[in-house]
């Protein structure tokens, strides 16, 4: 008996001693071969953080040109500014163009029909003004007419007093769509209505043929209407209003 318990100390020493022993020898090896870290780090690129820091330096020309572009968008220069370059003319000419629609400064185009009255400067053989009666569609002349509009001794008269028999007075009319039978002789079979959009004592105007135009029987001209000086044109004249439905006719002959 007392034998095996000196045989359980001696195996109880022993795996004492080399458990001591493998933890001497464990430390010993980490003592002896100690992690290269050091080593590892300095495979990193000692250039990494300057390539970082100048990442611009890596764009292409065009991407610095786009960049250009959106800065100047932002900033609201122009990208000739931003980046040096010289302005297409062409791109100077949409420039100022857009430039006068936003000023107002481009003349307006009456879409459809419409028509002028206006001074010729020349008198018929019995000095009775004449006075160009202008077609117009979409902004461009189509048609033109020789017409007068009182008698040679009325053109002085009061314009806007019914009864003088003066010229019509100056001003925007809306022309009528429909031609009425003439209620007088010397309005011809055929009446075209105007009415005057501003304020006037003149009433009964519009267009006629003028029986009596060039004779000498005390009819030449018109009470104040405008008067065509034939049945052809006067013919002409309403083919126009039929088709084309002008808006609207400006006299200015005063």
């Amino acid at each position: 008996m007392l034998i095996r318990i000196i045989l359980m100390s001696l195996s109880c020493l022993t795996v004492i001693s080399c458990a001591a022993n493998a933890r001497v020898s464990l430390s010993s090896e980490l003592t002896e071969q100690p992690l290269n870290l050091t080593s590892r780090d300095e495979k990193i690129p000692a250039n990494i953080t300057s390539k970082a820091g100048n990442f611009n330096s890596l764009e292409t020309p065009d991407l610095v040109n786009k960049n250009a572009e959106t800065s100047s968008f932002l900033s609201g220069k122009s990208v000739s500014q931003v980046s040096g370059n010289s302005i297409n003319p062409e791109a100077k000419q949409v420039k100022n163009f857009d430039r006068k629609i936003a000023t107002g400064i481009t003349n307006p185009v009456t879409v459809g029909g419409y028509m002028t009255l206006t001074p010729t400067g020349q008198t018929n053989a019995l000095n009775n003004p004449l006075y160009e009666l202008r077609l117009y569609l979409n902004g461009q002349l189509v048609d033109s007419f020789m017409t007068v509009s009182g008698r040679a001794y009325t053109q002085s008269r009061n314009r806007h007093q019914s009864g003088t028999e003066a010229p019509l007075p100056d001003g925007r009319y809306r022309v009528a769509t429909r031609v009425v039978p003439g209620t007088i002789p010397e309005a011809g079979d055929r009446f075209l209505p105007i009415q005057p959009l501003f304020r006037t004592r003149r009433t009964a105007l519009g267009f006629h043929v003028d029986p009596s135009f060039n004779k000498n029987n005390g009819e030449d001209g018109t009470s104040g209407c405008i008067g065509l000086v034939s049945k052809e044109d006067l013919d002409r004249f309403l083919s126009f209003v039929r088709t084309h439905r002008p808006q609207f006719i400006d006299v200015k002959i005063q």
